[in-house]
Order: C-alpha cells, then structure tokens, then sequence
C-alpha cells in the first residue's frame, strides 16, 4: 500500500487543531482540498481516522495508533529538508518562536535580529505564546514559557531568573503617604492580570500580595499592566527589566520580592536539526549576556 504523504500532513494537522477549517489555513490549502485529502487517506487505508463530535474532529481508535508513525515521519521529512537545505545552501530554515509578551518584547525582538544577520538561511516568526500554542501542535518550534514542563518527550533547558517588585507610577505619591508595611497595600488601588486570561498561576502577584486587594485595572499582558502603573493609576507588580530605565519607583522593594524563571522547551525529535540548535544556542547565550537587567538593583 502507498499514498501520498501530503495526506499524513491533513491527517496531522487536523488531528492538532480539532478542525479541517483550521487545518486548511495552517496548511495554505482551500477546505475542499483539506476534505478530499482526509477522504482519500481514509479510502486508502479502508478505515476512519477520525470521529465528528460538538467540540470538533477527535481520532478514532486506529488513528489514535497511527499517529506515532505520522509524527515520525514527519519529524523525517523535516530532518531531510534540514539536511539538504544546509548542504546546498539554498532555501530559508525557517523557526517560529513563542515568548510572553514581556519577554518576547524586551528581549528577543532586540537580540533575535542578530541572530538573522549573522545566518541569512534563518527565517524567525516571534510571536506572543499564550496557553492556545502548543509544542505538540507544532504552534511553535521552541517555547519560551514560565511554567516547568512537567512531562512529555521534550527538550527543556533553564533560561534565567528574573527579579519582580511592586512599582508606583512617577506622579502616583503625589497627595499619597508611601505604603511602610505589606498590610499597608490594601489602601491603595492595583494593577493585575484579567483573570480568566492568567495562562500561568506564578503571575497571579496579587493574590500572593494580600487577599482582597484593590484591583482597579486588568491587562492580559504585562505591557497593558506597564502602561497603566506608568498612568499613575495603580500600584503593580512588574519585571525589573521593564522597569529598570525608567521613572517607575520600586514600593517596599526591600520588603517584598519576587523572583521567577524563564524556561525554553522544544520538541525531543527536534533536538538535531540545525535550525533549533542554532537559534536555541543562540537565545540562551544571549539572554545570559543580559544577565544584569534580570536581577534586581537599587536606583
């Protein structure tokens, strides 16, 4: 029996986005050819691979064991073009980055532009890592993420610490005394995350804080957050490296501390290709260069 590996890309994909509509646009084929391409895969191997439910396409029992021999294949064929894409010399290797907004804007959109200027065969996509991306559905070659991963064939590598205190705008003490003890932050309105969106428990400062805070503004980005301490509308938790140049003030800097770590994970059949290698060295290398705008220090 033969058929045609494009078919085991639909069959991946759809597997990974529940969808054939989602797979089409992954893919840049129409719907009608993602349809005709799942027939004819399941025509030839005489069995269904998926079965149709109110919350999408789920693998049926064959797919189910069939989906390791795809996603080896595939991890193959990417292996191949890495290979021959190095030796000719041609053809763009291209890495989708996922980073939190923070740090995907602070740090990697300044440092990765090295990186492409001194690899011209590099093709970056930095894009924002909310929980949606997924390592496994290939949302992304290499996850930039505050939560250890816990399981899963995956490569994880400790990226760096990074120190967090409460800020108050430039203007936001004037008429205000200056909070002396933790107990004291309940008299003053806060800065959070929208909680429905916290993709992450280790951000959810406030209620590390006290309970019952102030909360006045939320933002599901750290940047939003930013923004708004800078308006002088509240008080809020925010990295040092945000915040270092700045006309932010520190608030019981000496008495309140957080600290947190960047992790970067990438697929186990991934660790060879050049491409990952190249930008995951290369990430970790130059994050580490910026080591002091990690840690905190007194103005």
């Amino acid at each position: 029996m033969s058929f045609n590996w494009d078919d085991l890309r639909v069959f991946l994909e759809i597997q990974r986005t529940g969808r054939q509509s989602q797979a089409a646009k992954r893919l840049k084929y129409s719907h009608t050819t993602i349809a005709r391409r799942l027939k004819a895969l399941q025509d030839q191997l005489g069995l269904a691979l998926f079965e149709q439910t109110k919350d999408g396409m789920v693998l049926s029992e064959f797919g189910q064991r069939i989906l390791p021999f795809a996603e080896q294949m595939e991890g193959s064929a990417s292996a191949i073009s890495d290979l021959a894409g190095r030796i000719n010399g041609v053809g763009k290797q291209k890495v989708r980055v996922g980073a939190p907004d923070g740090f995907g804007n602070e740090v990697l959109s300044h440092i990765l532009p090295r990186l492409i200027a001194s690899n011209p065969t590099l093709e970056i996509d930095l894009v924002p890592m909310p929980i949606a991306h997924k390592l496994w559905r290939r949302d992304v070659d290499i996850a930039i993420s505050l939560d250890r991963p816990e399981r899963g064939a995956l490569v994880m590598r400790k990226l760096i610490d990074y120190d967090l205190r409460i800020y108050a705008g430039p203007k936001f003490f004037e008429g205000r005394e200056r909070p002396k003890q933790r107990a004291d932050l309940h008299a003053y309105p806060f800065i959070g995350y929208v909680e429905e969106l916290l993709y992450t428990d280790t951000l959810d400062f406030n209620t590390i804080l006290l309970p019952d805070l102030q909360v006045v503004y939320r933002g599901s980005t750290v940047k939003a957050q930013f923004d708004a301490v800078m308006g002088n509308i509240g008080l809020g938790v925010l990295p040092y490296y945000m915040a270092r140049d700045t006309d932010l003030e520190p608030v019981l800097a000496d008495k309140i501390e957080f600290q947190r770590t960047y992790w970067m994970t990438y697929l186990e059949e991934n660790r060879h290709l050049a491409r990952i290698q190249q930008t995951s060295e290369f990430i970790v290398e130059a994050t580490r260069e910026l080591s002091d705008i990690f840690k905190y220090r007194r103005k």
